[in-house]
């Protein structure tokens, strides 16, 4: 190995002295001070809308919620036009004003994965596909202060601007929270909210900047790390995330916690307890017309019992830090298997 080698695995300058932590955060910045741009362009076109909109949904819902009586006709007319005009129909209608609330939310998903896997791929690949690397190294920094400091800085400005974003969001929706229109838990919903959004972005970010370490080239580690991250988050919202804790099962009516809870499953079962087919069951004719509880009365009468599979609302934080720590413990493992794929390329 030669002396120059030497100096460029270790970090040391050719005058022997490191180049500071500060200034290696510096010239970061300058070199990626583009991209950082455009995703606070983004980001901040996105939040512009959300606080836009925020603003009317919730001066529309402040009328709704001082409305007196609650019950009247007056109110409820009030209640409908808010929910026609800022949630819009499950059709998935346009407002006058824009794109209904249901809407927004989907759209949203896209964004920690598209910003983390744009930003992350080219941070390392970029350098090495071009061979400029090799002269980065010999600048005083050392391959591994330069991976570290690449990825350290501009994964934490993109976590914290998404989850800048998350609060945003929360705020926005907040008026459908409270009039119980949903709960926090469906998938379009819970991963805006929180810390899911943010971890998410920085997911994308680790799992992008491993790949352009490890292919060496910038747009097939883009695709490399879209479908990985896009299978990850689909088998997450699908499959994982109703299992952080073991499902709450109750009888009879809705479960408690009415849209805030998660419901999982639903079934009927026979005095002794065996599961009994749905279509075998057929309830009179007009009965679900008789009364809310005309269905569970006949239910009962049949010695049938509804049973539910829920995950309650109470459990939406714990969910929430659970699904970010494991998050931040693969983007952490992730982030060392670059730097040391990064100490092991040959210059």
């Amino acid at each position: 190995m030669t002396a120059l080698s030497v100096r460029s695995a270790r970090g040391a300058s050719p005058g022997g002295r490191p180049v500071r932590w500060s200034r290696l955060a510096w010239v970061t910045w300058r070199q990626h001070r583009l991209a950082l741009a455009g995703t606070a362009a983004v980001l901040g076109a996105i939040s512009v809308y959300l606080f836009i909109m925020g603003q009317q949904i919730h001066d529309a819902w402040g009328k709704v919620a001082a409305c007196r009586p609650l019950g009247s006709a007056a109110c409820q007319q009030l209640l409908d036009a808010f929910n026609r005009d800022y949630y819009g129909s499950t059709s998935g209608s346009v407002m006058s004003s824009g794109i209904n609330a249901q809407t927004v939310p989907f759209m949203l998903l896209a964004v920690p994965i598209l910003l983390g896997v744009f930003i992350g791929a080219p941070v390392l690949a970029r350098e090495m596909e071009s061979g400029t690397f090799r002269f980065a190294w010999t600048q005083g920094c050392g391959r591994v202060r330069w991976a570290v400091t690449k990825l350290v800085v501009l994964g934490s400005a993109l976590t914290a601007l998404a989850y800048a974003v998350s609060l945003l969001f929360g705020w926005y929706f907040q008026p459908f929270f409270a009039e119980g229109k949903t709960g926090k838990f469906p998938m379009q919903l819970f991963g805006n909210l929180g810390v899911s959004f943010a971890a998410w972005t920085l997911l994308a970010f680790a799992v992008a900047a491993f790949a352009g370490a490890l292919i060496r080239r910038a747009v097939p580690a883009m695709a490399a790390a879209l479908t990985a991250c896009t299978v990850l988050d689909v088998a997450t919202m699908m499959s994982i995330r109703q299992h952080y804790a073991a499902p709450v099962t109750s009888a009879g009516g809705k479960p408690p916690g009415g849209s805030a809870a998660w419901l999982l499953d639903q079934w009927l079962a026979g005095p002794g307890g065996q599961r009994v087919s749905v279509d075998s069951v057929q309830p009179p004719a007009g009965l679900q017309a008789s009364g809310p509880g005309a269905f569970q009365s006949w239910l009962q009468s049949q010695h049938l019992t509804q049973w539910w599979s829920y995950q309650p609302a109470s459990r939406f934080w714990p969910f929430q830090l659970i699904e970010g720590a494991w998050l931040l413990a693969v983007s952490a493992v992730l982030v060392g298997a670059t730097v040391w794929l990064v100490r092991r390329r040959a210059a």
